[in-house]
């Protein structure tokens, strides 16, 4: 039972990595491939050492199982940090990996060694192989480095739900029962059943929810769904809302154009009743059109023409897509020109009134 609990894991990971391999993007971080890789190789070494043989293959696969011990933490908490925005200096991520390179180094000890594990053997249980274990004086290292990247962790999520409001709250929950299940793994599994690892299931949880996270990232990132060198040249805005009109996110020239934008959530309904009242009557008319129209709409001494589109995954129709553009100088031309064409036909008019007048008087004489 033990085992299939593990093979099962096994197989459920790597459906997640054909899934991950499938829905991969360009803007995809790398640590997002290193999050399938290490929980994938996490796996398959609780699946090879449930059915090792002897103590020198046990530790073996042991040392494997903590690539992803030493590693998974660290690019989970890289992302968590991503997914809220908050930027971390290289030299603390340096000093971070170092740390987990110095853990794992202990690891290589094992065998060799007491400083990490100062006896181990095997034992079958359950019908799977289980290491038996006494741990060394830097074994210790090791959960003050679980504790440091999952503290890390609570407060980038803590900092992003309270602080940041371009970070979608959805995310954010995702991120929490992930960081939640995970501190369970640790410190609450073996209380319910000590014949299991609850960290395996852990690593599947993770994988699944940045699945989930995965999936939804691109829609807070419009920068990345549109063209770079349109964007570059500063005259276009773009603001992202989902299929039910919540706001998504925003570029910078956008928010410039209409500033209360940036005072919006991800995931939550536009603050403005002015602009959703307007948002709403594009988006409708283009739902029942399907055809993207000119609208003008002016805000002080300005005036902005707005297209409504689709908002796309690759081929996948996420939401809808505002495009803005300050058409003022234009707009403006064409009102002169209309002044212009109207004073020409009033002048033209009244010309016209003067010649049938003395047309009139002449035939009178």
């Amino acid at each position: 039972m033990v085992l299939w609990f593990y093979v099962v894991i096994l197989f459920i990971s790597f459906i997640c990595c054909i899934i991950y391999y499938w829905k991969m993007r360009s803007y995809f971080s790398v640590h997002y491939t290193l999050v399938f890789i290490l929980a994938f190789l996490s796996h398959l070494c609780y699946v090879l050492l449930a059915v090792s043989k002897d103590l020198r293959e046990a530790i073996i696969i042991n040392k494997f199982l903590y690539v992803g011990g030493c590693y998974f933490e660290l690019v989970g908490l890289v992302l968590i940090f991503s997914l809220c925005k908050i930027n971390i200096p290289k030299w603390i991520r340096f000093i971070m990996a170092l740390y987990s390179t110095f853990i794992f180094s202990c690891v290589m000890t094992v065998g060799y060694s007491p400083i990490f594990y100062k006896n181990v053997d095997i034992v079958e249980k359950n019908g799977v192989t289980v290491l038996v274990k006494e741990y060394g004086p830097l074994h210790s290292m090791f959960y003050i480095m679980v504790i440091i990247y999952l503290v890390a962790t609570v407060f980038a999520l803590i900092y992003g739900w309270f602080k940041n409001p371009n970070v979608s709250r959805t995310n954010l929950a995702i991120a929490a029962f992930m960081q939640i299940f995970t501190i369970f793994s640790y410190i609450g599994g073996r209380a319910i059943n000590k014949d299991i690892e609850w960290v395996a299931l852990a690593d599947l949880v993770n994988e699944i929810g940045f699945l989930i996270i995965m999936d939804r990232i691109g829609l807070y990132r419009v920068d990345d769904l549109v063209s770079s060198s349109i964007l570059n040249e500063g005259h276009l805005g773009y603001i992202s809302l989902d299929f039910k009109k919540h706001y998504l996110s925003a570029t910078s020239v956008a928010k410039h154009y209409f500033p209360e934008i940036a005072k919006n959530r991800a995931d939550r309904t536009i603050t403005s009743d002015e602009l959703r009242e307007l948002f709403d009557t594009w988006i409708e008319e283009f739902k029942k059109e399907n055809v993207s129209k000119t609208h003008i709409y002016r805000r002080g001494g300005f005036i902005y023409s707005i297209h409504v589109a689709h908002l796309y995954d690759g081929k996948r129709k996420r939401g809808y897509l505002l495009v803005i553009s300050d058409d003022t100088a234009h707009q403006q031309h064409l009102e002169g020109i209309e002044r212009y064409n109207k004073n020409l036909n009033n002048e033209l008019i009244v010309k016209t009134k003067l010649i049938q007048e003395l047309q009139n008087k002449k035939s009178a004489e």
